[in-house]
């Protein structure tokens, strides 16, 4: 998978699970390596049988009650899969169960990563109430968060408060970096952020009406190399993809 080699990962991980059904390391491994390939029907059913699996899960209940894992994975891949409506539905349950307190387990942030996600898909649907409803959700969020925890910069940025120079400060210079850390980790980290970051930015200049740099985001965004488990380069992919084939349709 670091190799990016997903047909090998793929048939790899099937020989797993033929020997160990059970096997949710392998199941994991499957829907990451399927999603990255770009098989996202089959991505998804990986996912939700990861989903399923929490829920009926008892130990799992106790020790970690209000978890909602794989949720925000399944709506990605069903607005990859084209279901925007569900993607959208989706995203906002998993937001609004953050708000309510039936899910309790976000980022380190707090949940910040639902919010910014939803704003984009309702940005790109075009949809004025989700959009406050984002916009009022990562209001939220900001208050209950440390400035510092990413991605919390970029829910300031969308809320007017700092500009996009200070996200890519922290995108550089994340604070609380140990002492001694693996640079090739470090660089990860600093790549995972910066996947983030500029899709973003992309999706700011879409609620400007500022298309052309949307797209330009999302290619610069596309063109790192795939950290594997953030939202938002999948997403300019398909963003890209999509611009790309409307273009060879004219």
């Amino acid at each position: 998978m670091r190799s990016h080699r997903y047909v090998e990962a793929i048939a790899e991980l099937r020989r797993d699970l033929a020997n160990n059904p059970n096997d949710l390391a392998a199941v994991e491994g499957m829907a990451e390596a399927l999603r990255a390939k770009g098989d996202y029907g089959d991505a998804l059913q990986f996912f939700v049988r990861l989903a399923t699996h929490r829920k009926e899960d008892k130990v799992g209940n106790i020790l970690a009650p209000g978890s909602d894992a794989w949720q925000i994975d399944i709506a990605c891949v069903y607005w990859l899969l084209d279901d925007h409506s569900r993607a959208t539905e989706l995203m906002h349950g998993v937001a609004n169960g953050i708000l309510d307190g039936s899910i309790k387990y976000g980022d380190a942030a707090g949940g910040m990563a639902q919010g910014l996600l939803l704003y984009y898909m309702a940005i790109t649907r075009n949809m004025p109430e989700e959009m406050s409803f984002a916009l009022d959700y990562l209001r939220s969020r900001v208050k209950r968060s440390s400035v510092q925890n990413w991605p919390c910069p970029l829910a300031r940025y969308y809320l007017g408060d700092i500009a996009f120079e200070a996200v890519m400060e922290a995108v550089n210079h994340p604070p609380f970096l140990p002492a001694v850390v693996n640079a090739a980790k470090a660089e990860l980290g600093r790549r995972r952020r910066l996947t983030v970051a500029l899709f973003h930015d992309g999706v700011r200049s879409r609620a400007q009406g500022n298309e052309e740099h949307c797209l330009a985001r999302m290619r610069e965004c596309y063109g790192l190399e795939n950290p594997l488990f953030e939202q938002e380069w999948y997403l300019a992919r398909f963003e890209v993809q999509k611009a790309d084939n409307q273009i060879k349709a004219r």
